[in-house]
Parts: structure tokens; C-alpha cells; sequence
């Protein structure tokens, strides 16, 4: 017993959070986010890396089997918890911790667990068939390194949004069950009228940096997106307003730029700008996060390395500038303009462009999830 105690202990040291938001439930992942922080945790890529899976708000059904489908892909040692109230989360991990620490719980979860994989819920397209969509989890597989690899300016490594992996995108649009549920290509032809391989492939709603409850199903020749066809996968029941962030807000326009910083591998600046929303989500006086936000300000418009690794999507990085400086003006009460793509819009957007630019440009899109999924908007 000593030595099993010793191993829970280490284990439970450094555990890796998988966060789901349901849509409308934006501040109890943030205050996820924070906690993880605060604790010396870190955030989970994917399933496969993930020791808890914290499910913020109430997943409507088609949402709760994609995040069935998501905890079964979490390796044992593994715990899970369902947050509503941000002041819940740090007694919430706190269980987890300990449920991870439990070896006679973690032993019959072990041995209750089915043998195959689950293979994911059908999802239905506009036509009325059937598709496997799932909820799995994409993986950036970006790797930090010394700013010295790019002669930049020492802000960060490596961060080219063509690095950036694949994933586990989930199982496409599916004629017949194929082994391990990967569909194979199908023929088509691409704008020249050539004839190329076709792939079906889903992505989301359940992916760390990507909005919350969107389904994208996308039709693929090689890499490039063809064509795109988007949902919005609610929740069980609307969420009080005051359970998310204000879209627009200062908080919510820090809570964009962190996410499109991360996805562009600058996990440093990312983490800058988390912590600004953070702060103004608290009753702090938004006035002393101006001198904060200012430095973060310079610091990416002046970063050689995020410029180089943007350089093919000019737009991103002028759109983390903007939510930026509207933050900053909105502080200031200055009143700011707020941009969000309609989500009939998005297919269009993603036409053409390569599947490694797909999730910046989702992210730069300031799509209003949370208000879709009150209205039960589905888009086809």
C-alpha cells in the first residue's frame, strides 16, 4: 500500500484537464481554466492525454453522447465532473483528485469499461441520412521551441499554423461501418477537374481552443476543404445569462484573442490574455488591467515570429489585434464594434482553405455560439 500511495500521489500532481463547454455556460470553463492554472495542472490536448474530463452546463442529448464518446476514449486513471456554478470548481477537482487517487474505484471503473471502443451517434445531415459524427478531440501538435529556431524576437517558438495537427477529427460521413470507424474516400473532382480522393470529416463539438457545441462537417479533397456544413449542438436546457460571458464584452474579447494565440502555438501570450479575462471577470476594477493590457498589446503587434507564422492568414493576426485594442477601448468606455460572423457565413469562409487553417479561422470568425444554441438555430 505504500507504494500505490506513493504513485496516486505523484499522479495526482500534475493532472491534465479536458475541458466541455456547453453552449452558454462559458464562465464555469473559464473558471476551469483559472483553477487549473492556480493549481499547476495543466489543460489536456485531447482524450488520450486527459486524466479528468470537466463537463461545464447541461449537454443536450446530442451533445452528451459526443462527450460519452469523449470520456470513453480517457485512459484509466480517470475521473469526471459537471460544473454550473464557477464557485464550484475548485471542490469539484478536488474530488477528482482524490477519485484518481482511489485505486479500489479506479480498479472497478477499469473492469466495467467495454472492451471496444464506441465508435460514436450518428448525426443527421440535411438530407436526412445519417452520418457518424462524433465528439472527439483535436490535437495540436505544435511543439514550443527557443525563439532561437526562427531568429525571432524571443517572444516564442515555432508557431506556423501548417504544424498544426489533424488530430482525431472524428468519423466522417460514413456509407457503411469501416474498421476502427474511419470511413475510406470516396472520388471526386476539384476545381481544375481533376479526380481526387473525397473524405467526409467532422470536427468537434468537442475540441480544446474551438467554439462550444459547433459540429463542422467537412467534405475534403486531400486537404483542402470543399465544402462545409455547420451545426450547433445545445444544451439541455438555456443557460442563465449570467452563466456566460457577455459577447462583446472586454472579458469576452480576451477570452477570443487567448484562444487565437493558442492556436497559433503562443501558449505564453495566450496565457497573458487568459489571465486578463480572468481578472475582469472577478470584481477587480477593469481599469487596473489597462496598463496589462497595453503591454500585451505591443508585445503581439511587435512579435516577428507570430507576423512569420501568420503570414499566409494576415487576417488572424489583425484580428487578435483588433480584439486587443476593442478591449482596450471598451474599458475605457469607448463603445466598440462587435463583429461576429453569422454561422449561414462560415461554410463559405472555409471553401477553399486548407484544413490546417480551419480552426484559426473558426476561431477568428467571433461566432455566437451560445446565442445559436438558445434560438435552436442549426444551420445546413
Amino acid at each position: 500500500m505504500g507504494l500505490t500511495s506513493a504513485l496516486a500521489a505523484a499522479a495526482t500532481r500534475r493532472v491534465a484537464v479536458l475541458v466541455v463547454e456547453t453552449p452558454g455556460w462559458g464562465r464555469a470553463r473559464c473558471a476551469v481554466e483559472r483553477e487549473v492554472r492556480r493549481r499547476g495542472w495543466r489543460a489536456a490536448l485531447c482524450p488520450a492525454d486527459a486524466d479528468v474530463l470537466a463537463v461545464c452546463g447541461r449537454p443536450g442529448e446530442r451533445m452528451a453522447a459526443a462527450v460519452d464518446l469523449v470520456w470513453a476514449q480517457l485512459p484509466g486513471p480517470r475521473a469526471r465532473i459537471h460544473l454550473l456554478d464557477p464557485n464550484d470548481v475548485a471542490p469539484a477537482l478536488d474530488d477528482a483528485a482524490a477519485e484518481l487517487a482511489d485505486d479500489g474505484r479506479q480498479r472497478a471503473d477499469a473492469e466495467e469499461r467495454p472492451h471496444d471502443p464506441l465508435m460514436g451517434r450518428p448525426a443527421v445531415d440535411e438530407d436526412g441520412h445519417e452520418d457518424a459524427a462524433a465528439g472527439e478531440d483535436d490535437e495540436d501538435d505544435e511543439d514550443d521551441e527557443d525563439d532561437d529556431h526562427l531568429g525571432g524576437n524571443g517572444d516564442h517558438g515555432d508557431m506556423g499554423h501548417a504544424d498544426m495537427g489533424h488530430g482525431d477529427m472524428g468519423h466522417g460521413d460514413m456509407d457503411m461501418p469501416m474498421p476502427g470507424g474511419i470511413p475510406l474516400a470516396g472520388g471526386g473532382e476539384d476545381r481544375d477537374g481533376l479526380a481526387l480522393d473525397v473524405l467526409h470529416v467532422p470536427l468537434g463539438p468537442v475540441m480544446p481552443h474551438w467554439p462550444a457545441g459547433l459540429l463542422l462537417h467537412c467534405t475534403l479533397s486531400g486537404d483542402v476543404v470543399q465544402e462545409a456544413r455547420v451545426e450547433v449542438l445545445g444544451a439541455l436546457e438555456p443557460a442563465p445569462p449570467a452563466a456566460d460571458l457577455v459577447h462583446g464584452s472586454p472579458a469576452d474579447r480576451c477570452d477570443r484573442a487567448a484562444t487565437l494565440l493558442a492556436l497559433s502555438g503562443w501558449e505564453d501570450a495566450a496565457t497573458g490574455a487568459a489571465r486578463l479575462r480572468d481578472a475582469l471577470l472577478t470584481d477587480a476594477d477593469p481599469a487596473d488591467c489597462r496598463p496589462v493590457l497595453d503591454r500585451l498589446a505591443r508585445r503581439v503587434s511587435r512579435s516577428r515570429s507570430l507576423r512569420w507564422s501568420l503570414r499566409d492568414l494576415p487576417e488572424v493576426r489583425n484580428h487578435v489585434l483588433v480584439l486587443l485594442a476593442s478591449a482596450a477601448a471598451s474599458i475605457d468606455g469607448v463603445p466598440a464594434p462587435v463583429s461576429a460572423t453569422p454561422l449561414t457565413d462560415l461554410p463559405a469562409r472555409l471553401a477553399g482553405r486548407d484544413l490546417a487553417a480551419v480552426r484559426l479561422l473558426v476561431a477568428a470568425a467571433g461566432l455566437d455560439v451560445a446565442a445559436a444554441a438558445r434560438t435552436g438555430a442549426v444551420v445546413a
